[in-house]
């Protein structure tokens, strides 16, 4: 997986579902700890203490606390995280 075409992941138990930009899955067996450590440098950013996102595919943080991305999902964003993803993002 290239970093550039990794839209997010998602915690699952002890495996890490990533989604692409050709809308493709994987399920891949290890924490999403561990791909928060080696994606940060590539414009990631942890929203939730499940989901780690690419931040170019963000288009806008709604009025409810999610993230909605160019592929029209949408991800939680935390209260405790929330300043730092603003702050991310401008």
């Amino acid at each position: 997986l290239i970093p550039t075409e990794i839209i997010r992941c998602e915690a699952v138990g002890n495996y890490t579902k990533f989604y692409t930009d050709k809308s493709k899955t994987y399920l891949i067996s290890k924490t999403l700890g561990d791909y928060d450590v080696v994606l940060s440098p590539h414009n990631f950013i942890r929203t939730h203490k499940s989901h780690l996102v690419n931040k170019k595919f963000i288009s806008f943080i709604d009025h409810d606390g999610y993230a909605v991305l160019k592929d029209s999902s949408k991800v939680e964003v935390s209260r405790r995280r929330k300043d730092e993803v603003m702050t991310a993002l401008k």
